[in-house]
Parts: C-alpha cells; sequence; structure tokens
C-alpha cells in the first residue's frame, strides 16, 4: 500500500530543494575565481578518492587525506590547475630566477636567455640550483598518513 504524499508537503519540499540551490550559488558567486578552482578542484578529487576507497578499509585521519589529494593535484595538473600553478618554481644555479624566466637556445650547442638577467650578463641555458628544484617539486604527501596525522 503507498500513500499519496499531500501536495502541501511536495510543495515545501520543492520550496526547500530550490532555497538549498539558491544558498549554494550565493556562496559560489562570492568567492573569488582562485577559490572557485579550489572548491571545485577539493570537490572532485574527494569525491574520485572517496570512491575508490577500498570499502570496509578505515578512513584515514583529515591531515592524511589532504595531503593525498594535493599529492594527487600535483600528480595531475592538467585537471587540477588551481593548485599546481602554485608550487614552487625552481631556481637558476647561475642567476638564482626562476625557470619559467628562461628562454631556450635556438639550438642545443646555443645558450639559452634568462630575461630577468641584466641585458649585459652572460647568456645561459637554466640549470637547476642543487638539490632546490627536486626538493620544490617533491608533494608533502609523501609522507605516511601515520606521519603527516601527528
Amino acid at each position: 500500500m503507498t500513500a499519496d504524499i499531500p501536495a502541501w508537503l511536495v510543495s515545501y519540499m520543492d520550496q526547500r530543494a530550490a532555497a538549498r540551490v539558491n544558498a549554494v550559488n550565493e556562496v559560489l558567486e562570492g568567492l573569488t575565481d582562485r577559490e572557485r578552482g579550489l572548491v571545485h578542484d577539493a570537490a572532485v578529487m574527494g569525491y574520485v578518492r572517496g570512491s575508490l576507497h577500498p570499502r570496509g578499509e578505515e578512513i584515514p585521519l583529515d591531515a592524511g587525506i589532504v595531503a593525498d589529494v594535493v599529492h594527487a593535484c600535483l600528480a595531475y595538473p592538467d585537471p587540477y590547475p588551481t593548485l599546481t600553478g602554485h608550487v614552487p618554481v625552481p631556481l637558476c644555479a647561475e642567476c638564482d630566477h626562476a625557470e619559467d624566466e628562461h628562454e631556450a637556445g635556438d639550438d642545443p650547442v646555443t645558450p639559452g636567455i634568462c630575461a630577468a638577467c641584466d641585458e649585459d650578463e652572460d647568456r645561459h641555458d637554466f640549470r637547476p640550483a642543487d638539490g632546490l628544484a627536486d626538493v620544490a617539486q617533491q608533494p608533502a604527501a609523501a609522507n605516511t598518513s601515520e606521519e603527516t596525522a601527528r
């Protein structure tokens, strides 16, 4: 036996659903592009990672989840560009300017040039400073969940 839902209750539920949609839209409209991008990336990644989590397995602490999501965003920068645009850029060992300031030479023999260096300085190809490029590109999620949770 199925009971019909009263029309007044259906109307009320429709109004509440519309109010929730409006509230979400108001919050999203109030965010900056960067904030909206971060919410998007976190929501999508959270959904994906949650869908992949094995049933019956213990859910990691928040810090472990955050580290896992940041690591995944760094590993897959194309679908999650908001966060990856703020990864520290390696510096050049020769001039201490960022890698993206350097242009490549015309051929493998011709040195490139650093657009940030003075014009009278020697031309040079980008060379990562010892260890800085490797460390800067390592995601914080390399720690285990137990280490991160401390």
